[in-house]
């Protein structure tokens, strides 16, 4: 007699910056039964070829969706600013993709031809701030959290224009998570042939490098 699975819940991981997939293969797994999703169509994976992990079969009741190892904060340079993501099975439509988003890491390699900011903070209580950076003008729209030495990535997505000068022409904001902002004082790149110091939160980098900038706090 043949065993019907019936599909439990489908759920993808997508880079915040870009929202694409991530495109390395995660340890996904069910707390509480430790379910792995099914295995692709070659057998030798899980995660499928439009990035998603399917479940088959899974337990009814709540469980986290875990991505990382344990005991671990990160995995193949990406992190999750937010909680492990929480479902209630069985789903009212369990083929609907379930996304949740992951960052890059401070140190995380950054795309081929990327144009990004590999930031810190310096200055008090740089660890754990919110920071967002847009082009000058322009609405903020992506986030990312200074790490415990005030480390970053940041990697604005889309076409950035260039300014008079050829450069990209961009802002960042800091602010305590839950609570207010804070003042950026200017900063300067490392090294300095990469880019003008500045005096506020106003700043420009050329197109297609993601240089290492230091910001100071108020």
């Amino acid at each position: 007699m043949a065993v019907t699975h019936f599909l439990s819940c489908v759920v993808r991981f997508n880079d915040h910056f870009t929202g694409a997939a991530v495109p390395d293969e995660l340890p996904v797994r069910l707390d509480g039964s430790f379910q792995r999703p099914a295995a692709s169509s070659g057998g030798s994976r899980r995660r499928q070829s439009d990035g998603t992990y399917r479940f088959v079969g899974a337990p009814g009741g709540a469980a986290r969706i875990l991505w990382r190892d344990p005991f671990t904060r990160d995995h193949l340079g990406w992190t999750r600013w937010e909680e492990d993501p929480e479902i209630v099975l069985p789903l009212a439509e369990p083929a609907a993709m379930l996304a949740f988003d992951l960052w890059p890491t401070a140190d995380a390699t950054a795309p081929s031809g990327a144009t990004g900011v590999r930031g810190r903070l310096v200055g008090p209580d740089a660890a754990g701030q919110d920071v967002r950076i847009a082009m000058q003008g322009e609405p903020f729209d992506r986030f990312t959290r200074s790490d415990e030495h005030g480390n970053f990535l940041f990697l604005p997505p889309g076409r950035l224009a260039l300014d008079a000068s050829g450069r990209v022409a961009l802002t960042i904001a800091v602010s305590t998570p839950g609570g207010g902002p804070r003042i950026v004082n200017g900063g300067n790149f490392l090294p300095g042939g990469a880019g003008p110091d500045f005096g506020a939160a106003d700043f420009t980098i050329a197109p297609r490098t993601v240089p290492r900038v230091l910001f100071r706090l108020a």
